[in-house]
């Protein structure tokens, strides 16, 4: 076990609640790969609190005390994503969002609608026709630049994250991100609309998978993840109120 540092998520940038995004945070924890990984969030994630980082073998852990919360193991993008729906029928779908999980009114860094503008990503996707699909255009804004013009990484990872639940079966079902690899083709400009589409691959019981795509507007594919949810029971859900 070698220590590698900490990092903290700051209470901005929560998915549910009282814990952190998961996309975002497995973002920030991206940059210390060398290779592609995937990160998998097995408890909730806290909140302005630091959480050290050790390297297991091959693996990345992020932990409070003794408790595992991310787990980054080396494996990539599977999925190879469908053509992108057009600007017009993304601006349409996220014209009508769905609710899902810590979406719907929440305050979600990333879908979360009770934020005002500037201080969340606010990617409201909607259903792309009658399909298990979801899409919506996403411009992003300055506070999300990396000094260079583009999105940073783990804004990439974030924006990533939650499309991949609005294409679930049961939008009136709590779903959490279990898992998450992402892999980032071209950097995203800042202030250019980006189409985000979503859509469902398979379910098994209570698990529940997806993948998600960013496309600039011409189709060019930005960025891709592959996004495993697990659908929690009722008490579970209840617990996140």
């Amino acid at each position: 076990m070698q220590p590698v540092g900490d990092i903290t998520i700051a209470s901005n940038f929560n998915g549910p609640p009282t814990s952190g995004n998961g996309g975002y945070a497995a973002g920030i924890l991206s940059h210390l790969f060398d290779a592609p990984h995937i990160v998998r969030i097995s408890a909730p994630i806290p909140l302005d609190t630091p959480l050290s980082i050790t390297r297991q073998d091959h693996k990345l852990v992020v932990a409070s005390g003794p408790t595992p919360i991310l787990t980054a193991r080396p494996g990539g993008v599977t999925l190879t994503p469908p053509a992108a729906p057009s600007m017009e029928a993304a601006q349409e779908a996220g014209e009508n969002p769905t609710y899902f999980g810590a979406g719907g009114v929440s305050t979600c860094f990333v879908c979360g609608r009770n934020r005002k503008q500037g201080e969340g990503l606010h990617i409201h996707c909607g259903r792309l026709n009658d399909k298990l699909e979801a899409a919506a255009v996403w411009t992003p804004h300055a506070k999300v630049d990396d000094g260079h013009g583009h999105v940073r990484q783990e804004y990439v990872w974030a924006a990533l994250d939650c499309p991949g639940g609005f294409a679930l079966p049961e939008i009136e079902t709590t779903y959490l991100l279990g898992e998450m690899t992402a892999a980032v083709h071209r950097p995203i400009p800042i202030g250019e609309p980006v189409i985000v589409h979503a859509w469902h691959e398979w379910s098994d019981g209570r698990k529940h998978f997806a993948g998600t795509a960013l496309h600039a507007g011409d189709g060019t594919l930005l960025a891709q993840a592959d996004t495993l949810w697990i659908e929690l029971t009722p008490e579970q859900a209840g617990r996140l109120a």
